[in-house]
């Protein structure tokens, strides 16, 4: 299992439109072969800074995620109102 976690700020008053955009993401991410967890946080102190929780079978999983025109668009609509680059990290389960 591949475990994820990205943090992305995003500019204020922006982050509805981001939690908005994620909403039309996930079921699409969570029907992707492999996907087993996609999950979306809101930091209870900074309502502009979000954590994903994402669970794949594998790494081929993870990239095939990356790729899907979902996927894709999700980012051409956040990534303008993103604050600086996510911080992605990856992990592997141990149980």
């Amino acid at each position: 299992m591949v475990v994820v976690g990205a943090v992305i700020y995003v500019n204020e008053g922006k982050a509805d439109d981001s939690v908005r955009e994620y909403k039309k993401l996930a079921p699409k991410v969570r029907s992707d072969p492999g996907a087993i967890a996609y999950m979306l946080h809101r930091d209870l102190e900074d309502p502009c800074k979000f954590f994903f929780y994402e669970k794949y079978a594998d790494d081929e999983a993870r990239t095939y995620h990356t790729s899907t025109p979902h996927f894709k668009e999700f980012f051409r609509v956040v990534g303008p109102i993103m604050k600086g680059r996510p911080l992605i990290s990856r992990y592997e389960e141990i149980g």
